[in-house]
């Protein structure tokens, strides 16, 4: 590919995209809200069977990716600028470094570096809890998740969405990174698909943080100033 425009105006919306992602959001917490038991009952149900059934694949991905990761980045490849040629870093090393793992994990740190490993520790995926062996394998998921091959997987997609954005100025969407496979293709039905399911695991997969980081910050603000600590302070503060 030479390094020219072959896409559409990074900063345009995709109403397409949005309206469909919008729908689709707020058509899904609707019938949460208004059948929260039910719905409950089938999320755990649908998590149980995906977590028993693909647990191998989800190993296996991470595994790749990682390989993956460490070697583009120790070849002649982990030389080529995620820009056009002649840009310079915007910031250091230190400055950018920071501000991935605040964004990447600040929030869960906070609170997952506690109580993951607890979880853990008290019903493993294999074993018995409470135990020497449980606990060995509590730090064992919990860097799993946080360690090495969590960062690898952040880093592809960051590698695929930041290549094809700032290089060939193609839209700063998941639908980018299958150019090469997939063509101007991604400019249609495709791509709008592609990006819908991105939208949504996107939302649903920061909900949890979101909801976390608030419960955090509400209880902080009711230790040093007295706030109310209930859901419609928490609402607020979203």
């Amino acid at each position: 590919m030479a390094n020219k425009t072959v896409g559409q105006p990074r900063d345009s919306l995709n109403k397409v995209v949005f309206y469909v992602s919008a729908s689709l959001i707020l058509l899904f917490s609707t019938i949460t809200i208004l059948f929260n038991e039910q719905a409950n009952y089938v999320i755990t149900a649908v998590l149980n069977w995906v977590s028993s059934t693909f647990s191998w694949y989800y190993l296996l991905a991470a595994t790749l990716y990682m390989v993956f990761v460490i070697f583009i980045a120790c070849s002649r490849y982990g030389n080529i600028k995620l820009g056009p040629k002649h840009s310079k870093p915007e910031f250091s090393l230190l400055s950018w470094s920071a501000m991935l793992f605040s964004a990447g994990i600040g929030i869960d740190l906070m609170f997952f570096s506690v109580a993951e490993p607890l979880s853990h520790y008290i019903n493993p995926p294999v074993g018995t809890g409470e135990t020497y062996a449980a606990a060995r394998q509590s730090m064992v998921w919990t860097m799993f998740h946080y360690g090495l091959t969590g960062w690898c997987m952040y880093a592809l997609i960051g590698m695929s969405l930041a290549y094809f954005s700032y290089r060939y100025n193609l839209p700063l969407t998941i639908r980018s990174a299958l150019y090469p496979i997939f063509g101007k293709r991604i400019n249609g039905a495709l791509g709008h698909t592609v990006d819908t399911a991105a939208v949504l695991g996107t939302i649903f997969g920061i909900a949890t943080t979101c909801g976390i980081g608030v419960v955090q910050l509400n209880y902080g603000l009711h230790v040093l100033l007295g706030l109310p600590e209930n859901l419609w302070v928490q609402t607020l503060l979203i």
